[in-house]
This record gives structure tokens, C-alpha cells and sequence, in this order.
């Protein structure tokens, strides 16, 4: 039995939609969690290192995947060198920011305060966009790996630049805020 490229299509969007719903889940329990534990201060020291070690992970590795980007985009290095970092840092990624999620639940983070909701939004902004990102790289995969960036259609080049500059505003918006709230 063979599966056309329609269903093929269809499979991933149901796997993208149920991604979706997982990390807005995942976000939302996190805060949930943070609001009813109450960590004693040796607990919230070490969460408070495990958040930064995820941070670090996870962030180097959006770092080291948008640094290849940008190699691509202007020349520098091939899609296939792309390609393999992103193969490679997804993981890191992913386990950062779950870190992040878990680490942050012991952190009791103030909801009263403005800002920490905008770090709380923005970490749900830069979930979703590592969703909305694996349609881009599934699209980056059939790309042949010699192709150069400004051979991609318009659309393509917008929809990576428009991912990659929505993925540094919100993790160092989150980046800034959480270390604002740490140090006031």
C-alpha cells in the first residue's frame, strides 16, 4: 500500500496540531504547578541552576542552528550543513526548553507581575514556533543540497526569516525578563 503525498501531508499536520496542543499543555501545567508548590530555598537554588543549565542547552543550540542559517542565507556554507545541525541540535533544544518548563514550575515565578507574564507568553511564542519550524525544516529536507538560499521561493525565504527572527525575539525576551525578575 502506498501513501500518497496528500496523506503524507495530512499525517504531518495532525502530528504538528497534536505538538501544538503538548507544549501549550506543557507550558500551561508548568505555571499551574508554580503556583501551588511552595519549593523550600535549597530546592529553588538547585531549580534555579537546572533553569539556567537548560537555558544554556537550549538556547546554544536555537543559537547554533540560526548561526548555520545565516551561513546559508549568505553564501557561507550549504543547506546540507544546515540541514545537519538542525538534525543534530533539535534534541538539545527540545530538552532545554523542557527543562525550562519543569525547572521553572519550582521557581514561583509572580503572575501579579506584567513582566513575568510577558516571559511566560514569550516562552509559549518560542514553544509554538519550534512546532511551526519542523513544516520549515520537513520543506528544508527536500531541498536539493546544493541549492543556495536566494533560489528558494519567496515565500520559503520569508517564512524562515519571519521563524527565525520570531524565535530570537521571544527567547531573549524571556532571557532579558527572567533575568530582570531575578535580580529585583
Amino acid at each position: 500500500m502506498t501513501i500518497t503525498i496528500r496523506e503524507k501531508r495530512r499525517r504531518r499536520q495532525r502530528q504538528r496540531a497534536l505538538a501544538y496542543l503538548g507544549v501549550t499543555v506543557a507550558w500551561a501545567l508548568s505555571i499551574w504547578v508554580s503556583q501551588l508548590l511552595s519549593p523550600p530555598d535549597w530546592l529553588h537554588l538547585i531549580a534555579l541552576f537546572g533553569h539556567l543549565a537548560a537555558l544554556v542547552v537550549g538556547l546554544g543550540a536555537v543559537l547554533a542552528i540560526d548561526w548555520h542559517a545565516l551561513l546559508w542565507a549568505t553564501g557561507w556554507s550549504s543547506v546540507r550543513e544546515l540541514r545537519q545541525a538542525d538534525r543534530t541540535l533539535i534534541l538539545p533544544i527540545w530538552v532545554g526548553l523542557f527543562g525550562l518548563l519543569l525547572t521553572g514550575a519550582l521557581l514561583e515565578p509572580h503572575l501579579d507581575n506584567p513582566l513575568t507574564i510577558i516571559k511566560m507568553v514569550a516562552v509559549l511564542v518560542l514553544s509554538l514556533n519550534g512546532v511551526a519550524l519542523t513544516r520549515w525544516t520537513a520543506d528544508l529536507a527536500r531541498v536539493p543540497p546544493t541549492a543556495r538560499y536566494g533560489q528558494l521561493p519567496r515565500a520559503a525565504r520569508v517564512g524562515f526569516m519571519t521563524s527565525a527572527i520570531v524565535s530570537q525575539v521571544a527567547w531573549w525576551t524571556a532571557v532579558f525578563i527572567g533575568m530582570l525578575n531575578a535580580t529585583t
